[in-house]
């Protein structure tokens, strides 16, 4: 048993060195994402704002969908406390569980998929000491991450934020998420050949539990406990006499059970091998044309994600129904906003959905284009330009690709939430719907060209985009609650998108990003024309 593990203390050593960077990136950014901004939630958690907020985000179901729950019954209880545990606690769980996933895949089965494994085994180190030390970086690193978050909002001495015990049962809900759906990627890695359908069934898994919860949540709490994505929050940490640390206790508790399936799985099967065979494709098979080829390869991947949003759209939009029965039966609301309490409610709803929607979808299209930076590490690239194809075409397709599946995604996602409401009273026309969502699409491409101009001058940091997609989220999705400073909320390109239906359309600013953008993709294809490819 010990020679499988034989030098794991070894690679461990390695691989932190080789990922420092990245291991000290993701610590810090989690520590921020979820300890930033607590002093600016004081002003929202003010005696007169918290009816209003209690309305919006306990009584809502619409908004229950997108935050999560709280069982807390009076809007005098509804303080800083409760109001950043049920805000934060789903958000934090899914970028810890998202990070892990993409970092386990990467340094177990797409190292194995690229040859580095083999190496690795060619020496006198046991069959699963790649594995354990992989593992290992990962729960030390959430365990340092919760226990960072814990004396950081400790530290700050905020009246709701200040007991040891509540914070650190909201840093351990939401790190162990990370460890635990860490581990459901390093099983499911055992059962294909490429690190692509494992990264693309473990982020299925994630969204079908995450779809789950929207009815469990409005529903059947109770029935929340069977999804291990709901535990990040039914612990409810800063609500008197409702904490409680077993969804903790379950995530480390299956994440275990999970890593010894793993294990057992890896140690009976050959090197680059899996219990599913995958389909053999090289990188240049299929039609000579080369945009169709890139369609071909990511395919079902982008037909994945258009189906899931489509879901995700029907589901969002059949709850503007429910929307209108609280606005009908809630005096409160009616008193809150003036005027047409259906437009303002529904209004700022869109709002918040669409972005952060438009959020995910960007997601989608920043890992299509950094596809051709993997391809083009992996020597793939090389295939294609023995055709006679230039660099300039090779990066216009990729980005062409990345911007047809963002947009279509867009409004594939909007058409689903048209249709769900189709029928309710005072349903929303077709055109209401697309302006007021199709808009975010331009912010999602500005990305795009953001992240052209970081491929084209320095690719070896290309995945800081990332952080910048991290950062618009934690704005979108905050952005509305906390009053961050204004120099902050510039530097998200999502701050200048207009708000529509809440605000009037703004052409000028629009213009403006497009030609911003159009500029940023021209000297993008400049500076990748003249670079040299990068190889590993």
């Amino acid at each position: 048993m010990r020679r499988i593990f034989y030098r794991t203390g070894f690679l461990f050593q390695k691989l932190v060195k080789r990922d420092r960077f990245t291991l000290l990136l993701w610590l810090v950014g989690m520590v921020a994402f979820t300890a930033s901004g607590v002093g600016k939630l004081e002003v929202a958690a003010q005696p007169t704002t918290a009816v209003v907020l209690y309305a919006m985000f306990v009584k809502n179901p619409a908004m229950v969908a997108l935050f999560g729950p709280t069982p807390i019954k009076n809007p005098s209880a509804y303080t800083l406390g409760p109001i950043f545990g049920q805000t934060m606690s789903l958000i934090t769980g899914l970028v810890f569980a998202s990070l892990a996933i993409l970092y386990v895949l990467n340094r177990t089965r797409r190292d194995e998929e690229e040859g580095r494994i083999e190496l690795f085994r060619s020496y006198p180190i046991g069959r699963l000491a790649n594995t354990s030390a992989v593992v290992v970086v990962v729960w030390i690193l959430h365990v340092l991450i919760a226990f960072l978050i814990t004396v950081s909002l400790q530290g700050q001495g905020v009246a709701g934020l200040d007991q040891w015990s509540s914070n650190s049962l909201f840093a351990l809900s939401t790190s162990t998420q990370g460890v635990l759906w860490g581990m459901v990627a390093l099983l499911i890695g055992q059962l294909f050949q490429e690190s692509r359908s494992a990264k693309n069934l473990s982020f299925t898994l994630l969204g079908i539990f995450y779809l789950l919860r929207l009815f469990t949540d409005g529903h059947q709490q109770e029935l929340g406990w069977f999804n291990p994505l709901s535990w990040s929050y039914l612990g409810f940490p800063y609500v008197s006499n409702k904490e409680s640390g077993l969804g903790v206790a379950l995530s480390l508790l299956f994440a275990l059970l999970l890593l010894g399936a793993a294990l057992f799985l890896e140690g009976r099967r050959d090197n680059g091998a899996g219990y599913f065979k995958g389909k053999s494709v090289t990188f240049f098979k299929g039609p000579r044309r080369l945009f169709t080829l890139l369609l071909y390869l990511e395919g079902k991947v982008i037909m994945g994600w258009w189906l899931s949003l489509f879901i995700l759209g029907l589901i969002y939009g059949s709850m503007f129904e429910q929307m209108g029965a609280f606005i009908a039966h809630n005096k409160l609301v009616k008193q809150l906003f003036v005027g047409n309490a259906q437009t303002a409610v529904v209004g700022n709803f869109m709002v918040t959905l669409f972005s952060i929607l438009s959020v995910l979808i960007t997601m989608l299209a920043v890992s299509l284009l950094l596809r051709l930076l993997s391809e083009e590490r992996k020597g793939h690239l090389d295939l294609i330009y023995a055709f006679p194809y230039s660099k300039v075409k090779v990066y216009g397709s990729y980005v062409c690709l990345a911007i047809i599946a963002g947009v279509i995604a867009q409004g594939i996602t909007l058409v689903g939430v048209y249709f769900a409401q189709v029928g309710m009273e005072n349903a929303l026309g077709f055109g209401e719907i697309m302006q007021a969502g199709m808009i975010w699409s331009v912010g999602s491409v500005f990305v795009l060209a953001l992240l052209a101009l970081l491929i084209a001058f320095v690719p070896r940091w290309a995945s800081l985009i990332w952080a910048y997609v991290g950062f618009i989220l934690l704005m979108t999705y905050l952005g509305r609650l906390v009053a961050f400073p204004r120099l902050l909320t510039q530097l998200s390109i999502y701050s200048y998108i207009p708000k529509l239906p809440v605000e009037q359309m703004n052409w000028r600013v629009v213009v403006l990003i497009v030609v911003l953008t159009v500029c940023l993709l021209v000297l993008g294809a400049i500076g990748y024309r003249h670079r040299d490819l990068l190889k590993e």
